[in-house]
């Protein structure tokens, strides 16, 4: 299949069909490397160069700016990211062009007959080995793969090194499942490392910390390790990035430094789009997946400094800190609205369940109707009554649901067209 050129894709017959099919094997999460490690070498035909990109925070960030550091340097780049906003084919891109129905169709029919565990793959498994395929096929100078939870035990780890690899930040997320201590975390992140890779490690508050992780990527074999302390002189667009995002920009050009060096040119960021990452999608929306309580608080902070008090229409998973993160919230809005994400992911939180765990201080700001519609509705119509701007968050879900009631009512620069 390597050689295969693909025939410029047409709209498929039920394709919704097609990928409610792949979509029936988001049964909860299926961590462990056994079942895509024995599917990986049956189809890997071609060795690419890949940027491994992990961390609690601001992954999102560094693999878009990753691969517009690199298309703008002229390099045929491959894009993993996880998850989607609107469309499944958001995941996986070349040259920042999403794949079509009938190359996700094609690849998926091919990956079926070729690997004799395929039952057993999970959404994402199959996902991650659907782009893996689509970068070979359409022969990628290189690759950029964004991790889905963790590291160590993310389908994304049987990608052999030498590779290049970014760690963005340490927080306490999914701790159920990656630990409850930082130290944990971080070991399940630096589980992509491997024997000749180049790590690059965002740094944190705590350097002893900072130099803990160094010390176990290079027991882990990494042939250099670094850090983001290099002051890189980047010109961004007045308020487009907060303080953290410009960080991970930053990271992300150290990276390709380290493999790009010799003429590398720091492209103009103005015209990177990266969704819903403080993304005003009308003058007075703005929308951000912010989920846990540190992502939560940068974003509040740059709400603090831009736009000051803001409604906001809030979302979440049931696994996380609802209570910090509502508090955080009641710091830059006095009106959160909230939506059931129950209904759209069985992750997801109820709406009662929200305001039951909203403390004292905060419960009285939450309001919410009988439907999310109306929610919706009733959540723009109070922020534009009042000349505040209306700030989606919460989880990826979140601003999912809002951009789907929305998407037939406005056409934004090409992106959300009516279907």
């Amino acid at each position: 299949m390597s050689s295969k050129q693909f025939p410029n894709p047409t709209s498929i017959d039920n394709q919704d069909d097609f990928l409610q099919q792949l979509y029936q094997r988001r049964g909860g999460i299926k961590l462990g490397l056994g079942r895509v490690a024995d599917a990986f070498p049956v189809i890997f035909e071609k060795k690419i160069p890949v940027y491994h990109v992990a961390g609690t925070n601001g992954k999102g960030t560094a693999v878009y700016s990753l691969d517009h550091i690199l298309r703008s340097n002229g390099l045929k780049t491959g894009r993993f990211v996880s998850p989607h906003l609107l469309r499944y084919n958001e995941r996986i891109s070349v040259n920042g062009v999403d794949i079509a129905d009938g190359e996700v169709r094609e690849i998926y029919e091919y990956l079926e007959k070729k690997i004799n565990n395929f039952e057993e793959l999970s959404f994402f498994e199959v996902t991650f080995l659907i782009a893996w395929k689509y970068f070979e096929i359409s022969c990628c100078d290189c690759a950029v793969f964004e991790v889905g939870l963790g590291g160590r035990l993310d389908a994304t780890n049987v990608i052999e090194g030498p590779k290049t690899d970014i760690i963005t930040s340490i927080g306490l997320d999914h701790t159920h499942i990656l630990g409850d201590t930082l130290e944990k975390i971080a070991l399940e992140k630096l589980g992509i490392v491997k024997k000749g890779d180049k790590v690059l490690i965002g740094g944190s508050a705590d350097s002893a910390f900072d130099k803990w992780m160094a010390e176990v990527a290079v027991s882990k074999g990494a042939a250099s390790v670094d850090d983001d302390s290099l002051d890189l002189e980047i010109a961004f667009p007045p308020s487009c990035m907060s303080p953290e995002q410009r960080k991970n920009v930053r990271l992300a050009v150290k990276a390709a430094l380290m493999n790009e060096a010799n003429g590398l040119k720091i492209p103009d960021f103005s015209e990177m789009k990266i969704p819903a990452r403080f993304e005003f999608i009308e003058p007075d929306i703005v929308t951000d997946v912010a989920h846990n309580p540190p992502a939560i608080e940068s974003l509040a902070k740059t709400v603090k400094e831009r736009l000051g008090k803001v409604v906001v229409l809030y979302g979440a998973m049931k696994d996380k800190d609802v209570t910090k993160v509502l508090d955080i919230i009641g710091e830059i809005s006095d009106s959160i609205f909230v939506v059931n994400l129950e209904a759209d992911n069985d992750r997801g939180a109820k709406t009662g369940d929200i305001l039951e765990r909203a403390s004292a201080t905060v419960s009285n700001k939450i309001k919410y109707a009988e439907t999310d519609e109306k929610t919706i509705d009733e959540a723009l119509a109070f922020a534009r009554k009042n000349g505040k701007k209306l700030l989606v968050t919460g989880s990826f879900h979140t601003v999912e649901k809002f951009m789907n009631y929305r998407k037939h009512q406005w056409n934004r620069s090409g992106r959300l067209k009516n279907d």
